[in-house]
């Protein structure tokens, strides 16, 4: 398992610093405001990682069928545990015209601490409320949509991947990669198409594109809106190779009055998909694959 690479140094009066103003809205950085501020998004970076909703104990996604799915270690299962440690049957799902119903075949299973007796509705898809969490021993589970796809997401809070976890590869932080950067709204908003990595391509409203210069050479990314953020998919020359072939991810604030906002490369992170195969990651659409190698972020982690 790759480890974290050490840092230069990171001086020990930086936990103390203070900025007088939010320091993503600040154009000038010394080096070691901006050391301080991309150390501090990777902590809290890795601490989501290792949380009870993080990637990292992310251990199973089965898609379900119409009608009844039966759960469990049980090899006959249709959605079969990997693990002999828990029950040949946890329970059985059934998917009925965008709902899903679940029935405990053992005892202990909870949804918010109350134990389950019966047949329940889980999930309901004409129902914009959040889908139940269940939970029995270290596992937890939900239903997710994808499209016209239904699965279940399965959870080992105690799984090896989150106790063994030592950290993601960066490159070195560095204020090369830090820009001013533009945002060119589109008017009216357009269409883009995504791709995720089951296949599946939707359609998804983009306000505008982000742009920035590098060594004489502009260069621009279309974004999603994320509420007060914009959400960049990109991909570039270090795709396939020091970093994850699906590409990675960046979030950018609202742009100041001006249209100007800060693009930070050394905050690229990597998909769920580089930390398991149950993620369904979406991918950069092709405007977003950029001819330059992007040196800074997270690299690759992993076999995923």
């Amino acid at each position: 398992m790759k480890k974290i690479e050490s840092v230069a140094f990171v001086l020990p009066f930086l936990i103390a610093l203070c900025f007088c103003q939010n320091p993503e809205k600040s154009i000038e950085f010394t080096f070691e405001e901006h050391q301080y501020d991309v150390e501090d998004w990777y902590a809290k970076r890795v601490a989501s990682l290792k949380a009870e909703e993080g990637w990292l104990n992310l251990t199973g996604l089965y898609w379900l069928e119409e009608g009844e799915n039966t759960f469990g270690s049980d090899p006959k299962s249709d959605l079969q545990l990997e693990s002999e440690l828990f029950p040949t049957s946890l329970g059985i799902f059934e998917l009925e015209d965008g709902k899903v119903f679940f029935t405990p075949k053992t005892g202990g299973i909870k949804t918010q601490d109350i134990e389950l007796e019966e047949r329940t509705l889980i999930f309901d898809s004409k129902n914009n409320k959040e889908p139940y969490k269940i939970a029995y021993q270290s596992l937890k589970w939900n239903v997710i949509k994808r499209l016209d796809a239904y699965g279940v997401r399965l959870r080992d809070l105690e799984a090896t991947e989150v106790t063994e976890f030592e950290g993601i590869e960066r490159y070195p932080v560095s204020l090369e990669w830090r820009f001013e950067a533009k945002y060119i709204p589109y008017e009216p908003v357009k269409e883009i198409a995504i791709t995720n990595v089951l296949g599946q391509t939707s359609q998804n409203p983009c306000p505008g594109y982000v742009e920035f210069q590098k060594g004489g050479k502009s260069y621009r990314i279309d974004a999603l809106d994320e509420g007060d953020e914009l959400y960049l998919i990109f991909a570039d020359e270090t795709s396939g190779g020091e970093t994850y072939g699906g590409g990675r991810y960046i979030y950018v604030k609202k742009p100041e009055p001006n249209g100007t906002t800060i693009l930070d490369f050394n905050k690229a992170y990597n998909p769920p998909c580089v930390f398991t195969p149950h993620a369904t990651c979406p991918l950069p659409p092709r405007q977003n694959i950029l001819d330059l190698a992007i040196n800074a972020g997270e690299k690759n982690y992993g076999e995923h």
